[in-house]
This record gives structure tokens, sequence and C-alpha cells, in this order.
């Protein structure tokens, strides 16, 4: 067995090691709970000086274990291996302390060479994180592999130009879904100033097969609107019927709606929202807050239910629509629609500042953290939100969707590398 405390660069073996002589310890399984607390009984050898100093080597780990969430040190975790051929498995510790036994000898520290024992209570995440691996991608034109795969900022105009990597089920172990980290490199052949980037992970609605685009040549109507003064939200500019198959895919589920534009007129206050149709006539049943319309094409116009009825396909009327707020007359080219499947979802920013061909951003969801990546560098000016972490989900096939805007606008089929790492997250080890 093998048993230690480590904050990555301090480790402590209490299953034997230096003053540790060994520990008594099979961890306790509870998936109801997000915490569990533990008690394991340590053996200690040594001279006084040297029990003491192990002592308060692992109480040091739990203070900075306690200290973690309030000054973003570094995280704190127990490893166990039951037998040495077993994966080495690691749960976030959380907090701590160490007893010493009552029993007078077992605390004797006066003799040259002392055998002591303490009880050390460790308040550690039910999960247990597996080996740090890299996920195996494919995209639209490229089997599965480790290294990045290609994919681009577009709608599916091509069947070899998409912004999807897949991830297939026997790629993804473990029995809870696991953080990742994404790393997204410029392999566009330019300098791009890049700002938003929307990612988001398709497992519940046909993978393999969804079509999650609406283009603008389907809007009813086509593609073009345009408005006179004092245009409202009660005037429908762009209205995507949608499609009995798409429904029966999502079921209910949310999706973000993220629309590009091949123009539109800056200032106007966009709106998604979702609805149907009685006879001719369309009724909105819910809608998202405006967003305004500036030198960027690419909008984030908010988490709808698709379709709006709940988990059914027979909503053959549902719609979405787009609606725009504004003062004075204007027009808007709409691209296309993605609904992005949020079944994890997250945007990032890149926060003013040019990225060159081969730079990337990466948001680590194991560790909690993002950067821009510059050679060897990781610049710290990557702003992340979207509530919760990034996941890959196991034994599932699964697509993650990405498409990003720049400071200028939207330009579509920009190609970048995508490579993604985990740790398989598990309920008991």
């Amino acid at each position: 067995m093998l048993l230690r405390l480590t904050d990555g660069t301090t480790t402590l073996t209490l299953s034997g090691s230096g003053s540790f002589v060994g520990a008594t310890y099979f961890p306790a399984s509870d998936p109801g709970k997000a915490q569990i607390t533990e008690t394991v009984p340590l053996i200690l050898e040594g001279t006084a000086a040297a029990i003491s100093a192990a002592v308060n080597d692992i109480e040091q780990m739990f203070v900075a274990a306690r200290l973690r969430q309030e000054l973003l040190t570094p995280r704190v975790f127990v490893e166990f291996q039951p037998i040495d051929t077993a994966e080495i498995r690691r749960a976030e510790i959380f907090d701590g302390s160490v007893t010493w036994a009552q029993a007078p000898a077992k605390r004797f520290l006066a003799g040259t060479l002392n055998t002591v024992e303490v009880a050390v209570t460790i308040v550690r995440s039910a999960k247990w994180e597996g080996t740090y691996t890299e996920l195996n991608l494919s995209s639209s034109s490229q089997t599965e592999r480790t290294g990045g795969v290609t994919v681009f900022n577009n709608d599916n105009a091509t069947a070899t130009s998409t912004n999807w990597v897949g991830i297939a089920s026997n790629r993804v172990a473990g029995t809870q879904p696991a953080p990742i980290q994404l790393r997204i490199t410029n392999a566009s052949g330019a300098t791009l100033s890049w700002r938003n980037f929307y990612v988001g992970n398709n497992v519940n609605s046909a993978p393999a097969s969804a079509d999650v685009w609406l283009l603008g040549s389907e809007a009813v109507g086509g593609a073009a609107a345009s408005w006179v003064s004092y245009t409202t939200h009660n005037d429908l500019l762009w209205v995507f019927s949608l499609s009995s198959t798409l429904l029966g895919q999502t079921l209910g589920r949310p999706c973000r709606v993220i629309a590009a534009f091949s123009s539109i007129t800056s200032g106007v206050n966009l709106r998604a929202g979702m609805g149907g149709y009685i006879g001719s006539v369309y009724v909105p049943i819910q809608y998202n807050e405006e967003r305004q319309s500036g030198a960027r094409k690419l909008f984030d116009l908010g988490e709808l239910p698709f379709p709006p009825g709940g988990y059914s396909a027979a909503n053959s009327a549902a719609a979405l629509a787009i609606t725009g707020r504004y003062t004075g007359s204007g027009n808007g080219t709409i691209d296309f629609v993605q609904v992005m499947p949020t079944d994890s979802f997250r945007r990032f920013q890149q926060v003013n500042y040019s990225a060159a061909n081969g730079d990337a951003v990466e948001v680590d969801d194991i560790e909690g953290v993002a950067y821009r990546i510059n050679g060897a560098n990781k610049n710290p000016i990557v702003r992340v939100s979207g509530g919760l972490p990034l996941c890959v989900f196991p034994e599932r096939d699964q697509r993650l969707y990405i498409l990003f805007d720049e400071d200028a606008g939207f330009t579509a089929g920009r190609q970048m590398t995508v490579r993604a790492w985990y740790r398989p997250v598990y309920d008991a080890v």
C-alpha cells in the first residue's frame, strides 16, 4: 500500500518514509457526499525532534489545504495505491488535523529512539482522480489521435471544415464527468486578435449525427433583414423553424444560441427567444436578455430549452426567433446560428492582446487556471466564465464544439489545433 500527502512540491509518504513507519488505511466511499472525513492511524519513529517535525509537516499540509480557496495556493492531495500494480489515485484535501494517542506509552518522546502513534484526520473530496492522460481526439478531417487535431472556426459549409472535435466512448474512463485541460492553438498562419471563445460539449443529443446549425438562408424570409426606426422585440427579424429531427435529439435540454453575422448595424439590441406557432402567428414562450451589437459579429444570445415544451419531439411548430430593438433604421445579415449543446459549457476571453501563429489559449479546469501560451511562457490574460468546469463524460461518445471571434469581428474558417487532457474521476479507488 502507498499513502501520501502532496501539494505538488512537497510529498509526505505516510505508508513508510523517514519518520513515517506506516499507516493503516483503506478509503471509504459515499457517492452521495461531496466530502468524506476519515481517520488514519499512523506510526512514527525517531528522535523527539524528528517526530515533532514530521507531525508539523502534516499539519502544514492541512493549513495549506484550508487556506487554498482564499489564497489560491496549490491544491493539496491525499494519494493512494492499494497494491504496487494499481494506479495511484488522488483526492483533494480540504482540511485535517493530527491527534496524539491518549496512552502515555504511545506518545513517549524521552528516549533516544521513540515509537509513537497519532491519528491523522483527513477531510477530502469524495471523488478520486486517476492518471493525467491526453485524450484521443478526432475531427471532421482526421481520425482519432493525440498531439492535436485540426478544427475550423466555421459552420458546416463543408464536411471537412467543421468546428468540432470528437471523443469516442472508450477513450474516457472513470465513473463521473471529469474536468479537462483544453488547449487551442492558432494555426491560421496569421496573427489574430483573439477575444471570446465558446466551447460546448454534446453528450446527450446524438453527438455523432446531430445537425446543430441553422444557416442564415434557412431563416423565414432569408438571411438579410432590415428595419425602420423604433423597432422593438415585437418585430421578428430572423425566425428559424426547428426540425423534428433536431428536437428529437435535444429533447428539451438547454442549448446555447451562438449567432454569427456577416453584417449588423452597430448598437442594435439583439435578443433570442423560443416559442411556437399557432396557425401563422409566432408566440414567444421564453426569451433571454439583450445583447448589444458592436464591432464583433459573433454573439452569445444565451441559453434556451430546445424545444420549449420539454422532453418531447412533438413540438413540430417550435421556432427560434432573433429580434432587435433600435431607435433608428438598420439592417443585418445573419451567417448562421449554432445551437451549441451545453452538457458542459465554457466561455473564456483572451483580454486585449494578439496571438501569433503558434500561440495558444489554455483553460485547465483540472487545476482551475487559464492562460495564454507564448513559447514557454504562460501569460495570465485569459478570463473564464460559464459556471461548471468543462468536462468529458465516461463511456459516452461526445463532441466539443468551438467558436471564437476577434477584435475586428468574426472570420469563418480560421484554422486551429486542439488538444485536451483529463484525469478520470472515480467514486472509489
